[in-house]
């Protein structure tokens, strides 16, 4: 077990969103009539956001000079693996260097398990995962320090928002930058704290601790965080639906086919619905999103099926098999993906120095 990471801790978190959310419309701000709202939306999926990641780092090894992939997006949305790399690029680290802690670093956030049960301590290890998680925190906590350090998630030069989730009283959380005057609370959070709080899947890590709560992984309810996003910029900004244009990136999905005699069985053969919950609001929130900017407006890159069949914690096939898929869809789809970084947009507002608002 690695030791116990000491890190520094922001501001608690805000626990109780639902009260401290506004009881009537947003005040939006203004923005011009003429010009896009560009999004970069980045799905969870475990060591699978290898595929994101490589996907950024073929897109930077285009751009010119040191342009960052931060540069040309107008707000980034990510949840799980996709908030971590959506912090990141806020924080304006090289999308290489978020790569190599996928690739070279993800087996001692994700260390491969012994295969079968086979000896005494197979067998201890296998009870015990089914009461505590997987893997080990402090382990995951360690790597976002080496790469986020000290930095306050309000310190991001893009406008993020991070899906996560609460307990014990369940309630969703979407972490926000200070990008409009009502948001007063989570830019004091470290940044580590809000990239940790969206990936603590269930089963795999243990969530993060603040405040008497527990903060867990935003792919519970919004794996695929494009809606999130778009809600966000519609809210918040004076802008007309022709005006969105997003960049989402998945990393894996297949139908899920449930059996007529399954599903009319009972709980051992649900026993797999959680991924076909999260399969349909991943789907369908692509397919919401389509329907209500257009298509031609969200470009989804997704290595489909064969990103389905790697396990979120399966770094060995995930890093090998991933990469490539990104490499070639990017090759195929290279137009439509460069369309989003013709042009930087303008750097955000912070409003640090505001005192009342709400989430």
């Amino acid at each position: 077990m690695a030791s116990k990471v000491e890190l520094a801790r922001g501001q608690p978190a805000l626990t109780n969103r639902r009260a401290s959310s506004r009881q009537t419309s947003r005040e939006r701000l203004p923005w011009p009539e003429d010009k896009p709202f560009r999004i970069l939306s980045l799905d969870g999926g475990g060591i699978k956001g290898v595929y994101a990641s490589t996907l950024l780092r073929a897109v930077e090894d285009h751009l010119a000079g040191d342009s960052s992939i931060g540069d040309y997006f107008d707000l980034i949305a990510g949840t799980s693996t996709g908030g971590i790399i959506a912090v990141g690029l806020g924080l304006r680290h090289r999308a290489a260097a978020i790569d190599e802690m996928y690739r070279l670093r993800g087996n001692k956030i994700f260390p491969p398990s012994p295969r079968g049960l086979e000896t005494v301590t197979d067998l201890a290890r296998f009870f015990k995962q089914l009461f505590r998680p997987k893997f080990d925190a402090t382990v995951l906590e360690s790597e976002l320090s080496g790469i986020l350090r000290n930095a306050h998630f309000g310190d991001s030069l893009n406008r993020l928002v991070i899906p996560a989730f609460i307990v014990p009283k369940a309630e969703i959380a979407v972490f926000k930058t200070d990008h409009h005057p009502d948001y007063r609370y989570d830019h004091l959070m470290m940044a580590w704290e809000v990239a940790r709080a969206t990936s603590a899947a269930p089963t795999f890590i243990a969530g993060l601790e603040d405040g008497g709560h527990i903060f867990l992984d935003g792919g519970l309810w919004a794996n695929n965080p494009i809606i999130v996003a778009i809600v966000e910029a519609m809210s918040a900004f004076d802008i007309s639906l022709g005006q969105l244009q997003v960049l989402s990136i998945g990393t894996g999905s297949s139908q899920f086919e449930i059996s007529r005699t399954a599903a009319l069985l009972g709980i051992w053969s649900w026993r797999f619905a959680l991924n076909a919950a999260m399969y349909l609001t991943t789907d369908n929130a692509t397919a919401q999103a389509q329907l209500l900017i257009g298509h031609e407006n969200v470009c989804r890159v997704d290595p489909g099926s064969v990103g389905h069949s790697i396990q979120m914690d399966d770094w060995e096939q995930a890093t090998k098999i991933l990469p490539r898929e990104a490499e070639k869809n990017f090759e195929a789809r290279r137009p439509e993906i460069l369309r989003f970084f013709q042009e930087k947009c303008e750097p955000r507002l912070h409003f640090r120095d505001n005192q009342s608002g709400q989430v």
